[in-house]
């Protein structure tokens, strides 16, 4: 029972991811979530607030569950944490290569090209490892630039040379 809570809570983390991302994060929490739309050459942008507060409500809920002790509310904070731990590696890490580019992976560049229209147009998909197109953007999906359009850091110029 633990282990199918645990996967369960894994599971209904992409539901609420969305659900955040499309409702406070494109709504009342912009002010920060904007940066994460905005190339930087900035190590951390605002943005990363979210995964932190994320982080913290997971280990208050593992603190109350393996001190009271509540063994479904540890699996939970589980489910959570590897959620969080797929999100950060497919969105931070692979996506947008904040630690540094990795090799493509042919089974994660339908989520890079999908997480790349939500860039351009700002809306749809919302989700991160189950993202729905809309079927006006499925097939840019498949021709768009994915690299330019999830860039963190602005390109360089090409250097001018001096005599």
């Amino acid at each position: 029972m633990i282990v199918a809570t645990a996967v369960g809570s894994f599971v209904a983390m992409e539901g609420f991811t969305y659900l955040t991302h499309r409702f406070v994060m494109h709504g009342i929490a912009w002010g920060l979530h904007r940066s994460h739309h905005r190339a930087s050459a900035e190590r951390f942008e605002a943005n990363d607030l979210f995964p932190c507060i994320g982080a913290g409500i997971a280990m208050i809920g593992f603190a109350v569950g393996f001190n009271v002790p509540m063994p479904g509310l540890v699996a939970v904070g589980a489910g959570v944490t590897a959620y969080g731990v797929a999100y950060i590696f497919v969105h931070d890490i692979y996506i947008h290569g904040r630690l540094r580019r990795v090799p493509e992976v042919a089974a994660l560049e339908r989520l890079r090209r999908a997480h790349a229209v939500h860039h351009l147009f700002g809306g749809e998909p919302f989700g991160m490892l189950l993202p729905v197109l809309p079927r006006r953007h499925r097939v840019l999906a498949r021709t768009v630039d994915a690299d330019a359009a999830v860039a963190r850091r602005p390109r360089p110029r090409p250097r001018v040379p001096t005599s």
